[in-house]
């Protein structure tokens, strides 16, 4: 998804998979997701911290995740 992010919208841009409402769902092809953006507004956005480590890369995270879990 984010390959073809990039394709379509700068790497600075903000864009968000919608999973709407199951009385609105639209699925024609169960590949498909669909990515979307807003045209004159910006998405609000969780903080970093909300959505993982910040400055930790996949490496990185995997091994610390994985070794809580080890723990646990």
């Amino acid at each position: 998804m984010c390959f073809v992010k990039d394709l379509f919208w700068d790497e600075e841009e903000c864009v968000m998979q919608l999973h709407p409402p199951h009385s609105q769902y639209v699925n024609n092809s169960r590949y498909c997701l669909h990515l979307w953006k807003p045209t004159h507004r910006d998405i609000p956005m969780p903080p970093p911290s909300f959505v993982g480590v910040v400055g930790l890369g996949p490496s990185e995270a995997a091994m610390l995740f994985g070794r809580m879990s080890a723990t646990a």
